[in-house]
């Protein structure tokens, strides 16, 4: 089969991530050949796992591992911030060593912003485990990292898919993909604003989602969804994908734990639906038949 060249983008979003998975393994069964990665947040650590080699079934129990672990996680020695990243800071420490770029069997930019002036930080350099608690760490939730010289956060605050950062790892010629996670404007907030504990009894869950505080939260968080996706389409138009694969995760709550196995098959759902686009981009190999192949048990 024909190799296709493709470069790709890796957005932000926590757990719905996980869908990224899907699109990689979708995108390698199906014979085009990622040449180089841009990614941020939770699509930083996808593209971390997939550079360094790691198969698509490989990576979906690393974060079975994280699910049960949890990201979260504050000691005495924490940074200012509502939850801390001790659990997944020592899991990454431990899983990543003193591995670095050079490690990485293909191109790949981690974006981070930088707080102060409001700037996108391209890490091409460096430790691994640096670049990602950089660009996980979203603002106020958790600590901000010290790299650079530079007080680095969530890539995502700035620009939620970092195609530039993608398409500047390749040549003129090369497709660049873009991953996204959030809904387009326009569409209904289907989101869980407010997750409670499953412990509590769903009649108490419903008088407690109807107390004015909560409500009122409940609609800061929908403004916040609907600030990113606005920030999400504004950086698109400027960019200029080639392409767009929207995994069907828009409705999982960022800090969910969610069901790794279930959202990864949504990665692979949305190259599926998007394949007969994909292969336009490369005229020569519009013809080929390229079945689907049902994943192995």
């Amino acid at each position: 089969m024909t190799q296709k060249g493709i470069a790709i983008a890796l957005g932000g979003g926590g757990v719905k991530g996980v869908s990224h998975i899907g699109v990689l393994r979708a995108l390698t069964r199906n014979g085009f050949d990622i040449q180089a990665i841009g990614a941020t947040s939770m699509g930083a650590l996808v593209g971390v796992l997939f550079g360094l080699g790691y198969s698509p079934n490989e990576m979906e129990q690393v974060f079975h591992h994280l699910k049960r672990t949890g990201y979260s996680g504050r000691d005495k020695h924490s940074e200012p911030a509502f939850l801390g990243l001790r659990r997944f800071e020592k899991f990454v420490r431990e899983f990543f060593g003193k591995k670095t770029f050079h490690d990485l069997k293909i191109p790949l930019i981690v974006t981070a912003t930088e707080i102060e002036h409001g700037r996108e930080i391209f890490i091409r350099d460096g430790l691994l485990v640096e670049a990602l608690l950089a660009s996980v760490a979203l603002p106020g939730i958790f600590p901000a990292r010290r790299m650079m010289n530079m007080d680095l956060v969530d890539g995502g605050v700035l620009n939620p898919v970092p195609v530039e950062a993608a398409r500047s790892l390749v040549d003129a010629k090369t497709p660049v993909a873009a991953v996204v996670l959030t809904a387009p404007l326009g569409v209904p907030a289907t989101m869980e604003r407010i997750v409670l504990p499953r412990i509590i009894p769903r009649w108490l869950a419903r008088r407690i989602k109807r107390l004015r505080f909560v409500r009122a939260i409940d609609i800061l968080l929908l403004s916040q969804d609907m600030l990113n996706r606005a920030i999400t389409k504004h950086n698109l138009d400027s960019s200029k994908p080639d392409l767009i694969i929207r995994p069907n995760v828009a409705h999982l709550y960022t800090l969910d734990t969610g069901y790794v196995t279930e959202i990864a098959l949504e990665g692979d759902s949305a190259v599926r639906h998007v394949l007969p686009d994909l292969l336009k981009l490369f005229p020569n190999s519009a013809e080929e038949a390229i079945p689907h192949e049902p994943r192995p048990a």
